[in-house]
């Protein structure tokens, strides 16, 4: 993308370069109206910043040239000004949005929203689940929505349109996943409009969560409390006029793509709090987090719980002579071992520095050791950088009836550990707890 920027003060103008890059946007700029013609004759823009007091005339002036203008008459226009009271419908001339030049640091996030809500195609494209049986309204409303960029999926039974939202299992931001569902109510087949909503809001994961728009020609107040009781985010009526439609479905679905986002970036959060990022595999905080919640919950249902402390041999040596990103290589190497060798529901975490600290539920003490010493081969074959690599391995177990917590289980472990280290490495040892204890 490629925005031109017509700004007098220099400083302004390095800032506003500077937002458009963080925002992978090329610009050019100047300062005066005759500049900005001559940029606008020769190079087509996706956005264009004009400030409103120029060194050869009013910002106004060069709009109106860009509102006639073959390449730039739909381009979108920012007009930047220090009158805070001044709106983009008291201009004489077409703008998309003005902003207010509070302060810099404003600026910044003023244009920021602006390119995010109508230049990032996020908020104006999206996947629509149409259910409509009349053949001439749903011909008439598909048009208008492919014109527009959307992808509709269309049916004329709600059972059919089920369906096909059973299949499709991703949901929020995801490329694949549907971003808002039309319906009529009264449809051909078994299933209403009424009955495809609660199956739409039945739906536990974020599929369930989809904004669903219902068109109507029932003035029935009480039938639409109902809906919206049931789920339902807005009502169309019928004959539907094409720019309400349209008006509604962009409202629609830029909210959900704005929740979306937010749900993103949650979970980049929460994967920064919890994910150890060179192995990927859970880190100590997240251990300390979920380690009495994994053993209380073995212990209210009555299932043995495992653990594996797993420390490399020698791994002081590998850094000091081969260096630090080897040893990155080393335990990079070691994360994606002991990720794919054990189950979802178990807790692989890295504790610190070449230690690594496994839970595992539903495991009593001899499958636990088991799995240790299938780990420990598995170690002694990776050769991650062509060297040999070997740990030592602690094993020890929560049994049903064991009054024994996250703390005791560590120790135990780490015994194991240092028993495994004496008697020469590359080993796996079993420390045995109390079952009372």
């Amino acid at each position: 993308m490629r925005a031109l920027i017509i700004e007098n003060d220099q400083s302004c103008r390095e800032l506003l370069e500077h937002t458009f890059a963080q925002q992978g946007i090329v610009t050019d700029s100047g300062d005066s109206i005759a500049s900005a013609r001559a940029y606008a004759d020769s190079v087509y823009y996706d956005l264009i910043c004009v400030n409103q007091a120029l060194s050869d005339g009013p910002g106004e002036d060069f709009i109106a040239y860009c509102n006639q203008h073959d390449n730039h008459r739909d381009t979108p226009v920012l007009l930047l000004t220090e009158n805070l009271s001044l709106e983009a419908g008291d201009l004489p001339v077409r703008v998309s949005g003005v902003i207010h030049e509070l302060n810099r640091h404003q600026i910044g996030d003023q244009i920021v929203h602006f390119i995010e809500m109508h230049l990032d195609p996020v908020f104006f494209e999206g996947r629509i689940l149409f259910v409509e049986d009349d053949e001439k309204t749903a011909s008439d409303i598909l048009e208008h929505l492919k014109e527009t960029g959307y992808q509709v999926s269309h049916f004329s039974k709600a059972e059919d349109a089920a369906e096909e939202f059973d299949t499709v299992t991703v949901y929020g931001s995801h490329a694949e996943a549907y971003d808002l569902a039309i319906t009529g109510v009264h449809l051909e087949g078994e299933m209403t409009g009424d009955d495809l909503v609660t199956r739409i809001r039945s739906y536990h994961d974020g599929r369930g969560f989809i904004p669903i728009m219902v068109m109507t020609n029932d003035k029935d107040d009480r039938r639409r409390i109902a809906l919206y009781r049931a789920g339902v985010n807005d009502f169309l009526p019928k004959p539907v006029l094409h720019e309400e439609l349209l008006a509604r479905i962009g409202n629609l679905i830029t909210n959900k793509r704005l929740l979306d986002k937010v749900h993103d970036i949650r979970r980049e959060l929460y994967a920064l709090a919890t994910i150890d990022r060179l192995t990927g595999c859970y880190n100590r905080h997240a251990l300390m987090e979920f380690s009495e919640k994994f053993i209380s919950s073995a212990r209210r249902h009555r299932y043995p719980v495992s653990m594996l402390v797993i420390d490399l041999d020698h791994f002081k040596a590998v850094n000091d002579n081969h260096g630090h990103a080897v040893g990155d290589q080393v335990l990079e190497a070691m994360g994606a071992l002991l990720n794919r060798n054990f189950r979802e529901g178990d807790l692989v975490t890295r504790y610190g520095g070449e230690e690594f600290v496994v839970l595992m539920t539903h495991c009593c003490g001899e499958d636990a050791l088991r799995k240790a010493e299938k780990i420990r081969g598995g170690i002694q074959e990776l050769k991650p950088g062509d060297l040999e690599i070997t740990a030592s391995i602690g094993v020890t177990s929560i049994e049903v009836g064991s009054s024994s917590d996250f703390e005791a289980m560590f120790y135990a472990g780490d015994e194991g550990v240092y028993a495994a280290k004496k008697s020469g490495r590359n080993q796996v040892v079993f420390v045995a707890q109390d079952r009372s204890s």
